[in-house]
C-alpha cells in the first residue's frame, strides 16, 4: 500500500486550464513531466530485450555489451528529456516573473495616477479640453511673412 502511495505522487498534479491553447501546452508540459519521471521503465525493458534477443543471437558477451549500450543511450535520452524539462521550468519561471513586474508597474502606475490627479489639478479631462487645434504651416512661408512685415 506504500509503494502505491508513492507512485501516486510521482505522478503530476491534473490541473489543466480550461483555455484551449493553455491546455494544449499544459498537457505536453505534463507528459514530458511525466515521460521524464517514468523513463526508466522503457530503459530496463529495452536493456533486457537487447540482452536477450542478442545473448541468444551472438552468445552472453554480445548481449551484455549491447544491453549496456542500451542502457547508455537509454540514460542519454532520458538526460536530454530532463534538461528539456528544466529549459521549460526555467523559462516559465522568467515569463511569469516577467508578467508579475509588469503588472505591478502598471498597478504603481495607476494608484499614483489616482492619487496624485485631484492635488496636481491635472485632470485628463482638462488636459483635453486645452489642446488648440490649428494647422501646421510651412516654415519659409512664415519666415518670407515677416520679412514682409519687417
Amino acid at each position: 500500500m506504500n509503494k502505491i502511495k508513492s507512485f501516486r505522487f510521482k505522478v503530476p498534479s491534473w490541473n489543466m486550464p480550461s483555455d484551449p491553447v493553455k491546455a494544449v501546452w499544459w498537457f505536453l508540459y505534463w507528459l514530458l513531466q511525466l515521460f521524464v519521471q517514468f523513463f526508466w521503465i522503457p530503459i530496463i525493458l529495452m536493456m533486457i530485450y537487447e540482452t536477450y534477443s542478442n545473448g541468444v543471437v551472438g552468445g552472453v558477451f554480445n548481449g551484455i555489451v549491447s544491453g549496456v549500450f542500451t542502457l547508455f543511450v537509454g540514460l542519454i535520452v532520458w538526460a536530454a528529456l530532463y534538461g528539456a524539462l528544466i529549459v521549460i521550468k526555467v523559462s516559465t519561471g522568467i515569463s511569469q516573473a516577467v508578467s508579475e513586474m509588469k503588472r505591478m508597474q502598471q498597478q504603481q502606475a495607476d494608484f499614483l495616477r489616482q492619487a496624485y490627479s485631484p492635488l496636481m489639478g491635472n485632470n485628463r479631462a482638462e488636459r483635453e479640453g486645452r489642446v488648440v487645434e490649428g494647422t501646421i504651416t510651412d516654415l519659409d512661408e512664415e519666415r518670407q511673412k515677416r520679412r514682409r512685415e519687417q
